[in-house]
């Protein structure tokens, strides 16, 4: 299943991004962030206890490093691949979504 996430215009660079998809009965959570013309995205769930990893809706708490924290344990996540570098999942990583974008738009594919 391949979903519309945003307009690629939408998008700022450096910043975390929260999209809910509604896929087969259910919400969806994916951050998803943009870094020199890349785009990375995972689903909106700490592996450690499955909290989500925004602390109010669509924000999220940045290390000074870039890294993504967990506001509910502290874990510590890279942006590039979603390896937990510190904390309760040390080693863990979040669930990647598969992106694919063309000049106007972002999808996740699902």
């Amino acid at each position: 299943m391949i979903c519309k996430l945003a307009n690629v215009e939408d998008i700022k660079d450096d910043v975390w991004h929260e999209f809910s998809l509604q896929v087969n009965k259910s919400l969806l959570s994916i951050m998803l962030l943009k870094q020199k013309e890349q785009y990375f995205a995972f689903k909106n769930c700490c592996p450690h206890q499955g909290r989500r990893m925004d602390y109010a809706s669509g924000k999220f708490l940045i290390s000074e490093s870039g890294t993504i924290i967990c506001p509910a344990h502290g874990a510590e996540f890279q942006a590039n691949d979603g390896l937990c570098i510190g904390g309760p999942c040390l080693g863990q990583s979040l669930e990647k979504i598969n992106i694919k974008t063309n000049d106007e738009s972002i999808f996740a594919i699902i």
